[in-house]
């Protein structure tokens, strides 16, 4: 499978800070990557080294097959970028900013029209100075602007800032549309549930280096969390320990847990007990988060 960004022993030092420490992984051609962390822990600098907004310090960085030291202009016309502080500006129209930005990709923006109707920029809307935009009228430029020309690969910082339900929504299924037509995805988001959902896999970043990557497969299978009823004049049947099971807890009723790995034997043990309901739910990317960072921090 082609790799639609390699990334090797990237490091990125201000003077006595390093920002980004040997930091290596890749995206392959079809694929959605969310790339993860806390704020400080490394990814806009690491997004900004793959745009050649900032001179990596050391290591290596080759987006659609080909160094990014030797042919940056014609690499980035087949990029689309949301950035994480989009600016636009003030005195021009929605049009206008689209316009200008499309040039920049000297590519056709074939796909405007429909964007915009998808993310219901009318003309009206669009011959509005973007002075008088809210902040989620200015993200649907945002995302226009990235799409608009085709791009074979999409690299995103905080898209579905100042979005609503219903545009979030719209915006991931065009990241899926992406993947199935064979383009690529860099996704850094807060918004966990998102990447999630949308992601192949994801790389976790601490402190400038990668502490984690796990793909979407892996994720759901890691943990799951239950809860097992039993009846009312049965709470002294309650178990103190289940097979597989950590992070006990009795509410009323109700047992409480998480588990991990095969739950054969925690099936066998419940059945032989007197449960009236059982629900067992996949872990989430939040579970993985904490685990790496600590329910401190929660």
């Amino acid at each position: 499978m082609s790799s639609a960004i390699e990334v090797q022993q990237l490091v990125k030092r201000y003077r006595r800070i390093t920002a980004v420490d040997g930091v290596s992984f890749n995206v392959n051609s079809g694929e959605i990557v969310g790339y993860l962390g806390p704020n400080g822990a490394g990814k806009t600098t690491t997004i900004r080294c793959l745009l050649g907004l900032l001179r990596p310090s050391s290591g290596s960085i080759r987006l659609l097959g080909m160094p990014l030291s030797d042919g940056l202009p014609r690499v980035l016309e087949e990029v689309g970028h949301i950035p994480g502080e989009f600016g636009l500006w003030p005195q021009l129209t929605g049009a206008g900013c689209l316009d200008y930005l499309g040039r920049l990709a000297h590519r056709r923006p074939r796909r405007r029209a429909a964007l915009c109707e998808r993310f219901e920029l009318s003309q009206t809307d669009l011959g509005r100075q973007v002075r008088y935009y809210s902040r989620g009228m200015r993200q649907k430029i945002a995302i226009v602007q990235a799409f608009q020309h085709d791009p074979e690969l999409v690299i995103m910082d905080e898209p579905t800032e100042g979005l609503d339900p219903v545009m979030k929504e719209r915006f991931l299924q065009l990241l899926d549309e992406h993947r199935v037509a064979g383009g690529s995805t860099l996704l850094s988001s807060h918004i966990l549930s998102e990447v999630e959902q949308v992601s192949n896999r994801v790389v976790v970043l601490r402190a400038g280096t990668v502490v984690r990557e796990i793909s979407r497969h892996d994720l759901v299978a890691r943990i799951r969390h239950c809860a097992a009823t039993f009846a009312t004049d049965a709470s002294s049947a309650m178990p103190t320990t289940l097979p597989g099971a950590f992070n006990v807890a009795r509410v009323g009723d109700t047992l409480r847990f998480d588990h991990r790995g095969d739950m054969t034997a925690l099936i066998s043990a419940l059945s032989d007990l007197p449960v009236v309901d059982f629900v067992s739910e996949p872990g989430s990317l939040l579970d993985v988060f904490f685990e790496i960072y600590g329910t401190d921090s929660r």
